[in-house]
Formats: structure tokens, C-alpha cells, sequence
């Protein structure tokens, strides 16, 4: 709701109330993660206050009750307590609901929980011991392998690829593998060394052109490197397996087209990487393509994603914090690939505040509101809340308006006068 709310109130409501409405989301999405840092809950109390003092401006009394004024005490619950999820109410609530699952006779309640309890800890104590051996009769979990990897729709084996595109995918490989890092900058300065005076894109791209071959021929007939480098170094073989559907860490990824299939949304993807000069940026985009590589006994995934341009209005970060993209303006096409094990799921809503496409209609807005995906980690290979630390892989949004300034703006004075009713308090004589 939180996630939500912010997006559908775009550009439908006066900027005071928008904003005051936006900022309150912020707090809640801020003070709900896992990892809350203590520094900053005096400025997270001054925003819940100053949230409180600005609904009161904007709705009538009838609107709040002793609820809305409880948002004041949570900052201090927290740092007394700790994050809200390890105080909150839902786990007991659902683990009240396994409970009253063990309940068998109902003239006996509490005497049918201990039995169920007490029953399913020895069966969990006994399956510790024999965790290696196949169950007879029992088929395997859907689940397994879906946290490391695992294709799940349109399986196809395909060996007519775009060679070009086939080099970039290896290239991506080898690009991400410590064990290749030291002869990437071995053979990038070499290429600087043989081309003085080209230029630093020029180079790059004769760099990626070149360094598969390269790093074969460099490495061929060594027999004292490391043997997941030989494999990489022999290339991949010519028959790629492709998919519509992956599974990986948690999140379900589809490529467009099966998303226009699909009632959810799973194509859209962020990933963190650094450029050719250092520095980090975040890029978005939506999957094309699914592939894996075979290595011989490595199989390596890669997403073949359109990505969002960086500048010229692809990527926008607006004053109530949200990131926006214009799905239309893409670049990087130098770079399609991405490894599996390293983008994120994001989802993208359309932004209905902005300008609708040229030729279409009110429904088709500009740019998209990117929100951040959700993993589905608990359960899955036996992983539980203790087991897996789920952190959000998208920071909240943070508002950076000044809900005073909107405040001062207002016209209309906010003293009541549709009544005349008061209290008369009667001062006490004292002699």
C-alpha cells in the first residue's frame, strides 16, 4: 500500500496534500526495513511529526482519531526495541494459524497442539540424519535448485545465434570471472600500447572484439592454470539453451514476450554496475532474451536486457524521491547482457502524471514509476527468516520537499468560523 499509494496520488491531487501523503509513505517504507540506521531516526521522528501537524491542516477533524496520533511513539518503539519486524504482530498472528492447524480433537485443544508440536520436532530431528538420502516415494520439491538457478519455461536448444551477439555474451562471462580479471587489464593494455593515439571508446570496443580470441590463444596448451579457467578460456559451445522463464535468488523473471502472456509483470530488471571510469551507476531495463551457456560443466545464465538510457530524460529522479524511466529512449546496445546472479526485479508502473506517447491515448503515459521487486525466499529449499536475510534490494524512496514551504503558500486561513460554540470556564475566586 505504501508502494502504491504514492504512484496512483500523481498529479490527481493539490501539491500540499500529494506531497504530505508521499513523505508519510516514505516514513513507513523507511522504518519497515530490516536494517534501520540509528542516526537517522531523530530526522525520521521530525518528519512524522511534521506529517501529523500538516494532516491537520488539510483534513477535517472527523479524520483523526487516537490511531492516526500513535505514528509519534513508533521512532521511539524503535529505538527501544529495534526494526519494527521484530516486534510486530504478524509472525505470531500466522504462526497461531500452524497451531491451530495440529488441532485434531476439539474437545481438547491445547492437549492436540503439544501432540502436533511434539510430533513434528522428532520428525524434524530424525530427517537431520538422513538429509543426504533420497526419499522412496516422495518426488522432488519444485523448488529445488530455483535459489541458484533454473530454467522454468520454453526451453529451447538453439545454434543459429548472431555472432556478434554470441561474442558479446561470452565476453560478459569473462568479464565478471576474478580469474580472468588479471589478463583483462594484461590485454587491454596492450591493445593501448599497439593503438596510441585512438581513443578510450575506440579502444574499448576493439578490446571487447578481440580479447575471447586473445585470451584462447594466450592461454592454449597451459596446463598449470586453473581448470574453471581452462573452460572458460575454450569458450562456450555453439549450442545455447534458451528460456522464457528463470528462477534465480528468489525473484521470477520473464522475458517481454511471455510477459505480454502473463498477468504479472516479471521482465523488468535493475542492476548495478561500474563503467569504463570508475564510477557506479544503476541501470534499468526490460529482458529480451534468455540465455545459458555451456561451459562443460559450468552453465552460466545471462539476460539479453534493452537498457534505459542514463541521460537525456532516460532516467529521472523527481522530488518525491521516485525513480521514473522513459522506456523509449534506450541505449548501450554494445552491452545487452547482464549475468543472472546479478540484476535485481523491479517492476514499472506507468506514470499516469506524465505526458501521454505522440498517437496515443491518456492511457499511455511517457514514463513509467520504477518500484522495487519482491523476493520469494521462505520456503523455498527449506530457507527460513533466520536462514536468508531478505534486504529490500531498492532502498525507499526519500521525499526531499519541504511540506513548510507547501504549507506557507495556502490562501485560505484555516481559522473555523461555521460555528459559534465554546466552553466558559468559571475562574475560581480566591480571597
Amino acid at each position: 500500500m505504501t508502494q502504491l499509494l504514492p504512484v496512483v496520488i500523481r498529479g490527481i491531487l493539490p501539491d500540499n496534500v500529494r506531497a504530505t501523503i508521499t513523505k508519510l509513505c516514505a516514513f513507513m517504507n523507511a522504518i519497515s526495513q530490516k536494517v534501520i540506521d540509528p542516526d537517522r531516526l531523530e530526522a525520521l521522528q521530525n518528519e512524522v511529526v511534521q506529517c501529523l501537524v500538516s494532516f491537520e491542516l488539510i483534513f477535517p477533524p472527523s479524520f483523526f482519531n487516537i490511531m492516526t496520533h500513535l505514528l509519534c511513539h513508533l521512532v521511539k518503539e524503535i529505538r527501544i526495541l529495534g526494526p519494527m519486524y521484530l516486534h510486530n504482530m504478524f509472525p505470531f498472528e500466522r504462526y497461531m494459524g500452524v497451531l491451530k492447524k495440529y488441532v485434531r480433537n476439539r474437545a481438547r485443544p491445547e492437549a492436540s497442539i503439544a501432540k502436533g508440536y511434539g510430533t513434528e520436532e522428532v520428525i524434524e530431528f530424525c530427517v537431520e540424519f538422513i538429509e543426504d538420502l533420497r526419499p522412496i516415494g516422495v518426488p522432488e520439491s519444485r523448488h529445488e535448485g530455483r535459489l541458484r538457478g533454473k530454467g522454468t519455461l520454453g526451453r529451447k536448444a538453439i545454434t543459429t545465434v548472431d555472432n556478434n551477439l554470441f561474442r558479446k555474451a561470452h565476453f560478459t562471462v569473462l568479464q565478471h570471472s576474478s580469474l580472468v580479471a588479471p589478463y583483462i587489464e594484461e590485454h587491454l593494455a596492450l591493445v593501448r600500447a599497439r593503438n596510441i593515439g585512438k581513443s578510450d571508446a575506440w579502444i574499448t570496443r576493439h578490446h571487447i572484439d578481440t580479447f575471447p580470441a586473445w585470451l584462447r590463444q594466450h592461454l592454449m596448451g597451459n596446463e598449470s592454470i586453473n581448470q574453471q579457467l581452462a573452460f572458460l578460456a575454450r569458450g562456450p559451445s555453439g549450442s545455447i539453451a534458451t528460456f522464457q522463464g528463470y528462477k534465480i535468488n528468489g525473484y521470477t523473471f520473464y522475458t517481454r514476450a511471455q510477459d505480454m502472456k502473463s498477468t504479472n509483470q516479471n521482465s523488468a530488471v535493475r542492476v548495478d554496475a561500474m563503467g569504463h571510469d570508475g564510477t557506479t551507476a544503476t541501470y534499468y531495463g526490460a529482458i529480451e532474451d534468455i540465455w545459458e551457456l555451456d561451459y562443460g560443466p559450468l552453465k552460466v545464465p545471462l539476460f539479453r536486457c534493452q537498457w534505459v538510457r542514463l541521460t537525456g530524460g532516460g532516467v529521472m529522479i523527481d522530488d518525491s524521491g521516485m525513480t521514473t524511466v522513459d522506456l523509449n529512449k534506450v541505449g548501450y546496445s554494445d552491452e545487452p547482457f547482464v549475468l543472472a546472479n546479478d540484476v535485481t526485479q523491479v517492476f514499472f508502473v506507468k506514470d499516469m502524471s506524465s505526458k501521454g506517447k505522440k498517437g496515443r491515448g491518456p492511457d499511455e503515459p511517457k514514463r513509467q514509476v520504477v518500484l522495487p521487486g519482491k523476493r520469494k525466499i521462505v520456503g523455498v529449499e527449506d530457507k527460513t527468516d533466520e536462514g536468508y536475510d531478505q534486504l529490500d534490494g531498492q532502498p525507499p524512496f526519500t521525499v526531499t520537499i519541504d511540506l513548510s514551504i507547501l504549507l506557507s503558500n495556502e490562501d485560505t486561513p484555516y481559522s473555523r468560523s461555521d460555528h459559534k460554540e465554546g466552553t466558559i470556564v468559571r475562574r475560581k475566586y480566591v480571597p
